[in-house]
């Protein structure tokens, strides 16, 4: 065997190795795509849009709240009640808020956006007419983790709501 030859047998070794290598590393990705994927729909999920709202003490579906964004803030007001409202208007607000109708009434105000959450505001708790502050955090493209609280948002109370569809 020559020194060409001898050459030829090593490049062909080695171009062998790299394709297998390269076949290798295709398959891994094929395989972890679609998981890599799937971070990636739930990181788009929004903070915004309309949302069953649940009681702190019963869990029970009591309205739709619509979340928006108003110069660089969030908010949050309810745009209908549902069957299991049992008030329909804050008798226990005090000032321009009292005795109001619900629907329409803005119980969330004020939180800062932060990638998929928003701290540092307040909501209302209609029964009551007392307000908290307030974190919301995206948990899953359809659940919103919303926690309202006195002093740490660890005492507070945290509530799911669902994406309304």
């Amino acid at each position: 065997m020559n020194w060409g030859e001898n050459i030829f047998l090593k490049i062909s070794f080695v171009c062998r190795c790299n394709t297998l290598l390269i076949f290798r590393c295709m398959k891994s990705l094929l395989l972890i795509l679609p998981f890599l994927l799937i971070g990636v729909v739930q990181g788009n999920g929004q903070i915004t849009g309309l949302w069953r709202s649940t009681d702190h003490i019963d869990d029970s579906e009591k309205s739709i709240v619509r979340i928006y964004e108003s110069n660089g803030k969030i908010f949050g007001k309810i745009e209908k009640l549902l069957p299991a409202a049992t008030i329909t208007h804050c008798t226990g607000c005090e000032g321009e808020l009292k005795n109001k109708p619900l629907t329409g009434m803005v119980i969330m105000t004020n939180l800062t956006k932060k990638n998929n959450a928003a701290t540092g505001g307040k909501i209302l708790d209609p029964a009551t007419g007392k307000f908290y502050s307030c974190d919301i955090e995206l948990v899953s493209p359809d659940k919103l983790k919303v926690t309202g609280y006195v002093g740490f948002s660890w005492m507070g109370k945290e509530m799911i709501w669902n994406r309304d569809k």
